[in-house]
């Protein structure tokens, strides 16, 4: 009988490029399927922020504002702060702490459903501040930015025609959205890409939860939409910016360009989403 042959050097390599392919070709497919189901998850947990927030107007009457915390007119007309006093003492103009009143009021139960599961963040574990379980209405805020990968509309305006409610803002405005990234600043103006920038520079401006590819947007109807630009609100206004520095009279159309950004900066007009808090916001404290 003649002995078996095994394989030889040149058959072995063959082989094993042959397999290299093969994953190079699988792997990118599974990463994909996989950034895909976290997608949908994603638009399951804003459409679920979307009728918690419904179910908060509701139950406070008809026209009645999306939560907001505390808003200090006179001396913070417009800005934001956020991830302020969870134990209490929060500040005025808190974006993250009006979203809490969701959890406060008992329409959001799940926490998980403020992560979005591309990042690496982890939902608030509703405990005090030395770790002890603790009631929902004992606590004022997110525990840590790392508990939120949403921004909100900012309410906090002095865009006097801005009426913050379902029943009046147009159907493209962004509630919600994937968290704001943040971008380079000069001062307030933002440096960030330009309405008409090419594409892969456009995805600068992106959220981050999902790898720049674009964003869940979540509309006043309760609708969520991806979008792979942020220029997607009203008049393709730019949902994690402000159109001006300043309020704009009622009817203004937005600013062509890139806009504002910051904490002292606020919505410019009736139909202007500035979603924050940014990526950079809570961190480093």
């Amino acid at each position: 009988m003649r002995p078996s042959r095994g394989f030889t050097l040149i058959e072995f390599l063959v082989a094993i490029g042959i397999i290299a392919i093969l994953i190079g070709i699988i792997i990118p497919y599974l990463v994909a399927w996989r950034e895909d189901s976290r997608r949908v998850e994603c638009i399951s947990n804003l459409r679920q922020i979307g009728e918690a927030l419904r179910g908060y107007t509701l139950d406070n009457g008809a026209g009645f504002p999306f939560p907001q915390s505390p808003y200090d007119r006179v001396h913070k007309p417009v800005g934001y702060t956020a991830f302020s006093g969870p134990d209490g003492g929060v500040k005025a103009n808190d974006i993250t702490a009006s979203l809490w009143l969701l959890v406060r009021g008992g329409y959001v139960k799940d926490l998980g459903i403020f992560v979005c599961p591309s990042t690496s963040d982890q939902p608030d574990t509703l405990t005090d501040a030395t770790g002890k379980p603790i009631a929902a209405q004992r606590r004022w805020n997110f525990r840590s930015a790392a508990n939120l990968s949403y921004s909100y509309a900012s309410p906090f305006t002095d865009a006097f025609a801005m009426k913050f409610s379902s029943d009046y803002l147009k159907g493209a405005f962004a509630v919600m959205a994937d968290k704001n990234p943040g971008f380079d600043c000069d001062g307030a103006r933002v440096l960030g890409p330009s309405r008409d920038a090419p594409p892969f520079v456009l995805a600068r401006g992106n959220s981050p939860n999902h790898h720049r590819a674009g964003q869940n947007v979540l509309h006043p109807a309760g609708d969520v939409s991806f979008e792979s630009t942020p220029y997607c609100g009203v008049s393709n206004d730019n949902i994690y910016t402000a159109s001006a520095a300043h309020g704009l009279p009622s009817g203004d159309s937005p600013l062509d360009t890139p806009g504002f950004i910051g904490p002292d900066v606020g919505p410019a007009y009736e139909y202007d989403s500035y979603l924050v808090p940014t990526a950079r916001d809570g961190f480093g404290k």
